[in-house]
């Protein structure tokens, strides 16, 4: 039996994943061909919304990837309904304070370790209405905690303090707005935070994770040791594909 997300982040060897924001089933396919472990299923900057993952969700478990979807914000309904559609694991974006940090934790965990809502005859149960499911799902579910901003960055240490979390998702290309040098991820000023987000969540054996533009940026972290690196994005791999062979047919 495959180990559940949470328990993978745990493991020594990275999860390489990639963002989609186009919701098509075939795009799902080919990230899983392409040899990722998991696709990150954007509802923050994707266009659709909850009732657009079932199939999507379906995909990557066809395909033995691990399907997480990023919620558009920390809200109890929508962290409890990707997680209900079958998400392997949620990402909740711009976490800046403990208290967000708590809220965020609790949606995605059953009593008593947290207040998600207990439904089990949803997909992620297999609709079976078992009662010893809600135990599970708390086992299987992995919550990750987006830092991006300069108040999460400053929170960091109280935010990963949080019981029941797995572990933070560090997001550079925010970071860097926030810190004044829009678009720099390699900028000493964000370096320096997201080396110390990451020193800490490693005392507190939490898996770090991040986002990287290129292929060897991620190679990079995965040498760092972070347990999760998001390469890219389907548009921009599509797109830049596109050019490569248009480019390289005209001579």
């Amino acid at each position: 039996m495959r180990l559940s997300l949470r328990r993978r982040l745990r493991e020594t060897s990275p999860v390489l994943a990639t963002f989609s924001i186009l919701p098509r089933v075939e795009v799902v396919e080919a990230i899983a061909l392409g040899g990722f472990d998991a696709v990150i299923l954007d509802l923050e900057h994707g266009p659709y919304g909850i009732e657009s993952l079932p199939p999507l969700i379906l995909a990557a478990e066809a395909h033995a990837i691990f399907p997480i979807v990023r919620v558009q914000r920390c809200e109890p309904a929508l962290i409890g309904s990707a997680l209900d559609a079958g998400a392997a694991g949620v990402m909740v974006p711009g976490i800046g304070t403990p208290d967000e940090a708590r809220a965020a934790v609790n949606a995605a965990r059953f009593a008593p370790q947290g207040n998600r809502g207990a439904h089990p005859w949803v997909r992620a149960a297999s609709f079976s209405g078992r009662s010893a499911w809600f135990a599970e799902a708390n086992e299987d579910a992995a919550i990750l905690l987006m830092i991006e901003g300069r108040q999460g960055a400053d929170n960091a240490e109280a935010i990963m303090e949080t019981p029941h979390l797995d572990g933070v998702f560090i997001g550079p290309v925010d970071l860097s707005h926030s810190l004044g040098v829009p678009g720099q991820i390699d900028h000493p000023a964000v370096v320096e935070k997201v080396d110390g987000i990451m020193a800490k969540a490693n005392q507190l054996s939490l898996a770090t994770a991040i986002f990287s533009p290129t292929p060897a940026g991620a190679k990079k972290w995965m040498q760092k040791g972070v347990k999760l690196v998001a390469l890219s994005v389907d548009t921009d791999v599509l797109a830049s594909g596109m050019r490569a062979v248009s480019t390289a047919a005209r001579g």
